[in-house]
């Protein structure tokens, strides 16, 4: 009697690991946001190239460390020690001042789809332009079984 397998998901080299449900709603999302108006921010169309060229996985196959939709990450500027928690969502619950960021805005955008330890590119006020890292993340649906979220 053969032995069960267990699918290994090998993703290309440098290629962004997403979950297939994030991918699904964020490029309907993009797609009609940009039908509506063609001037969405720049970072509407970095996040749809970065979701065109994933490599969407099942949601119960993420990684626990992979920043994903509706996550939230403590990041950290590796200079200072100074340390900003913050939440990835959809652009309708966007509100900076209780630390929920859109994934189309510079910082949503920023830390989607990286992983704890990575190091953060971020150019925005109210910012340094410290050197930030994904120090933790201290919820991931993904991990804690929620997988529609």
């Amino acid at each position: 009697m053969p032995q069960s397998q267990t699918a290994q998901i090998s993703p290309a080299p440098g290629a962004l690991i997403i979950s297939a449900l994030d991918q699904e709603r964020l490029v309907g999302l993009i797609e009609r946001l940009y039908l509506r108006d063609q001037s969405i921010h720049v970072s509407a169309g970095t996040v749809l190239r970065r979701l065109r060229a994933a490599n969407p996985v099942p949601p119960e196959a993420i990684p626990p460390n992979l920043v994903t939709m509706n996550s939230t990450v403590v990041l950290s500027d590796a200079d200072s020690g100074r340390r900003r928690e913050v939440t990835l969502v959809y652009p309708e619950d966007h509100d900076p001042d209780e630390g929920c960021w859109s994934v189309l805005c510079p910082l949503g955008s920023a830390i989607f789809g990286l992983r704890v330890g990575d190091p953060v590119r971020l150019e925005m006020e109210g910012w340094s332009e410290g050197r930030w890292i994904i120090a933790d993340l201290p919820f991931q649906p993904e991990a804690r079984g929620w997988l529609t979220m």
